[in-house]
């Protein structure tokens, strides 16, 4: 299902290269994935989460504190589910924590699925590419997908921009669109000992998207209770606060060794007529 960045051509994998008809080869890198990001795609030279931030995600998600967040979009993706073998694209894939245990519940119930992890972030990726083998792992931009025309039978987007046209083009017609996003309590807990006013909104990507057909809403909220002090500065580095907020905030934030936090997250379903 890949296709070329530059030519639009079939990517066709060939030992541990994929080539087009046209001559462009892309390396696989020794962990398994493949880098089809081109530099005039890129807004930085190295885009995306950096190591850092990568390292934070990966130490909070691996806690399983955010789990319940995964078991209900693997559901849903169940819920819809019609065919033995189906396509996922992961869109945003991040460190790979979803897409993981994507892939290990669809296994778990004997469906076969392909599926592939892009991120804009190489340090993303490569951190993605070393937790499970079985998945096609990505350097891409979300603005220029590098997947086939109506391949897909889902595109789930956790957390990440939402740019309709590329995801209209390579789902297959009746093929579903899952977008996650943020509720307006979620992390209020953190977000109340950073901040002296706490702001309470949350994004609908209903308006955005009207190409798609509208399903359903799913709310996920739950309370969880973090435990340790290095988990609860994970939590805060790997959100967007950390560019935004009061450094005595952070410091008051930093000093616990515990923290309630509401987990609030709103799953809307598309579909493609």
């Amino acid at each position: 299902m890949k296709i070329c960045p530059k030519c639009k051509e079939i990517l066709e994998k060939d030992g541990k290269n994929y080539h087009c008809k046209n001559g462009h080869t892309y390396d696989m890198a020794k962990t398994g994935y493949v880098n089809l990001l081109l530099d005039n795609q890129k807004h930085s030279k190295n885009p995306g989460d950096d190591k850092d931030m990568v390292i934070s995600r990966k130490n909070f998600l691996e806690k399983d504190y955010y789990k319940g967040i995964s078991n209900k979009v693997n559901e849903i993706i169940l819920k819809y589910y019609s065919e033995n073998d189906i396509s996922i694209l992961d869109i945003g894939c991040g460190e790979g924590y979803y897409t993981d245990n994507m892939k290990k519940f669809l296994d778990e119930k004997e469906i076969k699925s392909n599926i592939i992890g892009i991120d804009i972030s190489k340090e993303a990726v490569i951190s993605a590419s070393k937790k499970n083998k079985n998945i096609d792992w990505v350097v891409a931009s979300a603005s220029n997908i590098p997947i086939e025309d109506e391949s897909l039978d889902y595109i789930v987007c956790m957390f990440a921009k939402i740019i309709p046209e590329e995801k209209m083009r390579t789902l297959k017609k009746g093929g579903y669109l899952i977008i996650v996003s943020t509720g307006e309590n979620h992390l209020e807990e953190m977000k109340k000992v950073v901040y002296k006013e706490v702001r309470k909104d949350f994004y609908s990507p209903i308006e955005d998207l009207k190409i798609f057909e509208y399903i359903e809403t799913v709310n996920c909220a739950y309370k969880t209770t973090i435990k340790e002090n290095e988990s609860i500065k994970s939590l805060f580095n790997m959100t967007p606060y950390r560019w935004r907020s009061p450094r005595e905030g952070i410091e008051k934030l930093f000093s616990l060794n515990e923290l309630e936090i509401t987990v609030d997250v709103n799953i809307d379903i598309f579909k493609k007529p």
